[in-house]
């Protein structure tokens, strides 16, 4: 029986999607002659002023890409329990929960590297199999508990 790693996948899930942001505040800093005014972090209209625009963007996609990445933490969390809960086999976590994991990753890259409307579809179509991949989760979860009755 394969050890089961999906819950470890959550902590590891939630540094993927702060890694954006760290990514956001480093190239401001770096934009902006290593200044961060981390008293009003959210606050972006010092930096149009400041930094060159494709920085600016830069920025502003790392930003979206970590926004992204909190938004979809609850649906992700929900899965990996749900999938516990129900008490899929080991196997069918750890593969869902790593796709998802890795295609997480490259949906940041994606997110953070586009520049172009193709590349924003590459991205669209990362996010959409990634989302897939839980319901998928759920799905397999409800039926697991539907068959126990």
């Amino acid at each position: 029986m394969a050890p089961n790693y999906s819950l470890h996948s959550i902590p590891v899930y939630w540094f993927l999607a702060l890694a954006p942001h760290a990514y956001a505040v480093g190239v401001a800093k770096k934009a902006n002659n290593g200044h961060w005014d981390n008293t009003n972090p959210r606050n972006t209209s010092y930096l149009e002023q400041k930094v060159p625009k494709e920085a600016l963007a830069r920025y502003e996609r790392a930003e979206a890409a970590h926004a992204n990445g909190m938004e979809n933490a609850p649906f992700f969390i929900g899965a990996v329990l749900a999938g516990n809960f129900a008490g899929l086999d080991a196997t069918t976590l750890n593969a869902y929960t790593g796709v998802y994991i890795g295609l997480r990753v490259l949906y940041n890259v994606l997110y953070v590297r586009t520049t172009t409307l193709k590349s924003s579809r590459a991205r669209s179509l990362v996010w959409l199999v990634s989302t897939v991949s839980l319901f998928v989760l759920y799905f397999k979860a409800a039926n697991r508990m539907l068959a126990r009755g």
